[in-house]
């Protein structure tokens, strides 16, 4: 039997099984409805009622009127009660607004959240309304996008060209929804389409942020009519030039490495073997991807093009596919996308357990930067006992790694240094100099908190001369964090805002590292120049919401409550309801009696 169909994306309205039916009383209802659905945690009534009726005699009378509403509308099968809150629909019931279902979400271009509906009568419901709208709207352009890559690896380029159009339509100024765009009009063999699309990317970039042609751009419009090679197209040829491009890795000379693979993947396309092109792609995205920070449509249309190469090929191959497009998801801050994409690598490794290892190594990553901490700390442990059975022992340094850096965020310090430092332990077995630096920044932070502050600032200074070297600004903004850190520990605050600001630049690897520095940046300046602080946290509450950053999101919105916002004030313990990390707990703590201080004293307590 069908059950409801409720749309919260565009002007909300709910589609009975029997045709007409009863829809929610007015906006509060609506808004009750989208919370109830939306909000991971069950809420106690009290606090539902104080945030969505503040001005009513009775608030709880109020939310007692509204869920008997509810009850009548969603009808027969439905279950809202509890204390704290919980609603489960009728069998066969659905919503569009459902992140877990990337079907969900049947119209792109209707992606805001109870669209029409206000609440500026209730501030701390109306900044969660905010965070959410954020949320799916990123959810529905990052959808839109991947759709359109996945019609372009399948050779679909009509349906390509008109997916990416919609993506752009939605994020005008996301240079890789315009890439999309421009391959996919040279894959139709529309030449003259795709420069003309890249002028008018080119000026609207120049109108509306000053830069001209994204370098994305750029490469999309240059992508080859013909692959032209005198080699002979074998698969002796093409395994030697994978061979000699692993060896330029390890050496880390990535830009010989890139073009041996270029060299191999067209190669592998003239044999005809498929299987062999996967593998050539897979090689060349993930030597983008680590190698030179690949973030944009030119590695993600390479990885697309090995799911569908090797669709009924071998496994390692396809997981690999999986997790580097979750790895991806995760850096650019698309969390849904990213726990699809590493589910289906950990399914498609089924009894390869390096391949398991390194999938759920990605799947602690992306809990930790959603603040799920007890599912980071689970599949991590798992990730190191499958990595521990398999020859290697990278994955157990990057386990090990991923570990700390748990054990960081969440104050436990000591179980913080151990792994850390075993990690390094076996960086310097393998000689695994590129990942040295990651590791270094976390444990000059751990140092921090054990006051061994110069031992801290010499590790950070080594980690940063290390990324430097190297160019990987994921790890050069770990750096960057921790020797700020260690500037504003010594008292050097005017150094550690001049260091925080190389964190702050755009176009990041990895967005969760930027948001990290966003809020140090907010503690940094919250004293000695408030304005500032309340832009870095307006940025950095905007950005993690989208990105699913739920911790930072929280940071951000306690800095805009000492300074003054009383909604954020209100909707903090809404967003902070479901996250167990007592560091979070001791910030907040710190921040509500800052609320109460003369901005002239707080610099003591920040530090």
């Amino acid at each position: 039997m069908a059950g409801l169909s409720i749309h919260l994306l565009g002007p909300p309205f709910i589609e009975h099984p029997t045709g007409a039916g009863r829809q929610p009383r007015g906006r509060k209802a609506w808004g009750l409805l989208a919370y109830l659905l939306l909000h991971r945690t069950p809420t106690p009534r009290s606090q539902l009622a104080a945030m969505l009726f503040p001005d009513a005699d009775d608030p709880l009378g109020a939310l007692r009127w509204h869920l008997s509403d509810l009850r009548r509308v969603l009808g027969p099968g439905t279950v809202l009660q509890g204390d704290p809150l919980t609603l489960r629909l009728p069998p066969s019931s659905d919503y569009d607004a459902d992140t877990s279902d990337p079907h969900s979400t049947t119209s792109p271009l209707s992606t805001e959240l109870l669209d029409g509906l206000g609440f500026a009568d209730c501030p701390g419901f109306d900044i969660w309304l905010t965070v959410e709208r954020h949320r799916l709207r990123h959810f529905v352009e990052t959808l839109t996008y991947e759709n359109g890559l996945e019609a372009l690896a399948e050779g679909n380029t009509d349906e390509a060209v008109r997916l990416a159009g919609q993506a752009v339509a939605l994020d005008p100024l996301n240079a890789d929804f315009h890439a999309l765009l421009v391959r996919a009009l040279v894959a139709s063999g529309d030449r003259a389409g795709a420069r003309h699309q890249a002028g008018a990317c080119k000026r609207f970039f120049e109108e509306h942020l000053g830069s001209g042609l994204p370098a994305e751009v750029q490469q999309a419009l240059a992508a080859p009519d013909t692959l032209a090679s005198a080699l002979p197209a074998t698969p002796l040829t093409v395994r030697s030039y994978l061979e000699a491009a692993e060896s330029c890795l390890s050496a880390g000379a990535t830009a010989p490495a890139l073009a041996h693979l270029r060299v191999a993947g067209g190669l592998a396309q003239r044999t005809g073997n498929r299987g062999l092109q996967a593998e050539a792609e897979l090689a060349l995205a993930s030597a983008l991807i680590h190698g030179t920070g690949g973030r944009g449509a030119e590695v993600a249309a390479s990885l697309y093009r090995v799911l569908s190469l090797a669709r009924d090929g071998e496994p390692a191959v396809r997981s690999a596919a999986y997790r580097e497009l979750g790895f991806l998801a995760v850096q650019r801050g698309f969390p849904a996308s990213a726990l699809r994409w590493l589910t289906q690598a950990t399914t498609t490794a089924a009894g390869l357990a390096g391949e398991t290892a390194r999938a759920l190594g990605v799947r602690g990553m992306l809990a930790t930067d959603t603040a799920d901490y007890p599912a980071a700390l689970a599949a991590l442990n798992e990730s190191l006992r499958l990595a521990s059975a398999v020859p290697g022992a990278r994955q157990e340094a990057f386990a090990r790694a991923m570990l700390g850096r748990v054990h960081l965020l969440t104050g436990d310090t000591p179980a913080a240094a151990l792994e850390l430092d075993r990690s390094l332990g076996i960086i310097t077995a393998e000689h695994w100099t590129a990942f040295r630096p990651f590791v270094e920044s976390l444990r000059s932070e751990v140092l921090l908190a054990a006051v061994h502050v110069q031992e801290a600032e010499d590790l950070a200074d080594h980690a940063t001369a290390l990324a430097e070297t190297s160019g990987d600004r994921c790890y050069l903004d770990a750096a960057t964090h921790a020797k700020a850190e260690a500037l504003r520990t010594k008292g050097d605050d005017v150094g550690a805002r001049r260091w925080i600001a190389r964190g702050l630049r755009p176009d990041p690897w990895y967005r969760w590292f930027r948001g990290r520095n966003l809020d140090l940046a907010c503690t940094l300046f919250l004293s000695a120049e408030p304005y500032r602080a309340t832009r870095f946290a307006e940025e950095l509450g905007a950005l993690s919401s989208r990105y699913g950053h739920d911790e930072l999101t929280v940071r951000a919105y306690s800095t805009r409550a000492v300074l003054g916002d009383a909604a954020a004030a209100t909707a903090i313990p809404l967003l902070a309801d479901r996250i167990r990390n007592p560091l979070l707990t001791e910030h907040l703590a710190r921040r509500n009696q800052l609320k109460h201080l003369p901005a002239d004293t707080r610099s003591s307590i920040t530090r």
